[in-house]
Order: structure tokens, then C-alpha cells, then sequence
């Protein structure tokens, strides 16, 4: 019991920096979309003939820096392909190599100017942006979104800026959507539909995507947007549902829905909505349909197939 209380004291007498060290997270350090140590670039120098009419392959050194021939060596981290293509040319004139210098600066790859391109999207992927590019250039090199796609899109931004969120509606874009800027090192994600529940009196309860390309109650396996459904109603997703059986409680069917953390119960009458006289109500990501019994639907049923089997059963006695 000593040593315990020896071993628990000593514990407690740790330096107050021991516990700072191991209560401590690593700061996130930020890195500027731009060239960054190990990026590969070709320079061509047009003035020098002596180097050759190819372009010279250089890296990014670890201080971020570039050495060039006559040009000396150039803090790049950051800079973008054509702002190193200026820095040369200024470097090659104040050094007074040439008076009008005729550079031209190729990045070949850069692992701080990427987009990555995430989600419901064709070919999800990072894509080399080496200066701003409209969305509309970013989702047509990804092959755009996907039949089961959601029409909202976010940017992570490469900055201090919040995370932008964007309604792409590929069907119907709006030129302010379509021209929003895209940095190198943003990362873009199309987030997937959401999906509804079916269960109760119906042919076939399961889950099923809010929209997309559908077949059968189920994601049809060509997802590219052919046969998208935006919007499901709730006729819409009985049908994908395989319609409801004969003992089904047509009048008070249920939608289950959860708004602002609160289940909401919404009773629709379906004679009415086939009937036309209410509007047929909008399916929403997380819905639960419920189709109850009807007691008079199924004790008529339970008769009526009493009076089958007693029917059957008499003409088998017949035959004997």
C-alpha cells in the first residue's frame, strides 16, 4: 500500500509542461496553393542556345526554391506556373542577361495545386488546376455527376474561407453556379441522394434511393443520369414500392419524417390522392412510409378465403 501511494504521488508531482505536451494537438499549418518542395517544372530559356532548344526539368528544392542558369535561384513556394514564368524573366533583365527576357514555364506536376474531386461524380479523381478554373471546367474533366447524385455540391476551400455549398442542377444550371472560381487545392464533393423507407402493406417494403436512374424498386445499375428522377411523390414511391396489397388501409397511409431533430407524422388518405383531390406529397431524404392494415380489409379477406377452401373442399368430397 506504501509503494502505491509512493508511485501515485510521484505521479502527481509530473512538471505541468509534461501534461501540456500530451494534452496538445498538432497545429494544422497551412500551405498556399502554389508550387511547393518537390514539384517537377520544365523552363524554357529562348534567349540561351547554349541550353539547348529543350526544356530544362527542375524540381523544387526543399526550401522551396528553384536554381536556374543565369537566373539564379528563385523563391517559388507559392507562386503559381505563370507567376514564376514573370519571376524569371524579371530575374534574367535585372540581372542584366537580357533586356526582354522570352521564358515559358510548364508545371508538370505539383502536389499543392490539385483539386480533388469527390462523390457522386463519373470519374472521381484529383485533377491538376494549375491557376482558377470555372466549376463548369472542374465537373467536365470528372465527367460530371453521377444518377444518384444530389444537386448539391460543397468546395473545401484551400483557405481560411467556410466551405462553400453550391445547388448544381446540371438540367437547368445557373450561370452564377457554373461560373464559380475553383482554387488549386480546393476539394469539391457531390454528395449522394438520400434514400426513403417503404414499409407496411405493400408488395414489396424495402429502401430506395430518392431519385436516380430506377428500376424495380431498386438503382438501376446505369447510374450516368439516364432516366433521373429528381423528385419522388408518394404515388411514385408506392410504385417503386410494387403498389400495396388488398388488405391495405388506403385511407390513412403515414409518412414518418424527421425536422429538426422532431418526428413529424403526416397521414395522407390515398383515394383522395388517386382521385386527384389532394396534391401528391413530396418524398424527403430519411421519410419512413407506412401503409398500415385495414381490420375490415382483412377479416373480408380471411372469409373470403374461408369460403374458397369450404368450396374446394366440398367438391373434393364430391369425388370420392
Amino acid at each position: 500500500m506504501k509503494l502505491t501511494n509512493i508511485f501515485l504521488a510521484g505521479f502527481l508531482m509530473l512538471p505541468g509542461s509534461f501534461w501540456a505536451q500530451e494534452a496538445a494537438a498538432p497545429e494544422a499549418k497551412f500551405l498556399p496553393p502554389g508550387l511547393a518542395p518537390g514539384d517537377q517544372i520544365d523552363v524554357r530559356m529562348f534567349d540561351f542556345p547554349d541550353l539547348g532548344s529543350g526544356a530544362l526539368h527542375l524540381h523544387v528544392s526543399g526550401d522551396g526554391t528553384l536554381h536556374l542558369p543565369y537566373a539564379g535561384t528563385i523563391k517559388v513556394s507559392g507562386m503559381t506556373g505563370p507567376e514564376l514564368e514573370h519571376a524569371v524573366e524579371d530575374a534574367l533583365v535585372s540581372r542584366g542577361m537580357v533586356k526582354q527576357a522570352n521564358v515559358s514555364v510548364d508545371v508538370v506536376s505539383a502536389v499543392n495545386m490539385l483539386v480533388q474531386v469527390l462523390g457522386e461524380v463519373k470519374t472521381p479523381r484529383a485533377l491538376p488546376l494549375y491557376a482558377p478554373a470555372p466549376i463548369s471546367y472542374v465537373m467536365g474533366q470528372v465527367g460530371g455527376i453521377t444518377g444518384l447524385a444530389s444537386h448539391q455540391l460543397t468546395i473545401v476551400h484551400h483557405s481560411d474561407q467556410p466551405p462553400t455549398t453550391l445547388d448544381y442542377d446540371p438540367d437547368s444550371p445557373s450561370l452564377a453556379t457554373l461560373n464559380t472560381m475553383i482554387q488549386p487545392g480546393d476539394i469539391v464533393n457531390v454528395s449522394k441522394l438520400g434514400v426513403y423507407f417503404v414499409s407496411g402493406e405493400v408488395n414489396r417494403p424495402g429502401i430506395f434511393p430518392l431519385g436516380g436512374a430506377l428500376s424495380i424498386g431498386q438503382a438501376s445499375s446505369n447510374t450516368g443520369g439516364i432516366g433521373v428522377v429528381n423528385n419522388i411523390t408518394l404515388l411514385q414511391a408506392l410504385s417503386q414500392a410494387g403498389g400495396i396489397t388488398q388488405i391495405a388501409r388506403r385511407s390513412k397511409m403515414h409518412i414518418l419524417r424527421t425536422v429538426n431533430g422532431k418526428r413529424e407524422e403526416i397521414v395522407v388518405d390515398q383515394l383522395k390522392l388517386s382521385n386527384g383531390e389532394i396534391a401528391d406529397p413530396i418524398i424527403h431524404a430519411g421519410d419512413i412510409i407506412y401503409v398500415p392494415s385495414s381490420y375490415i380489409r382483412l377479416q373480408t379477406n380471411n372469409l373470403f378465403s374461408t369460403a374458397i377452401s369450404s368450396i374446394y373442399a366440398a367438391n373434393e368430397l364430391k369425388t370420392y
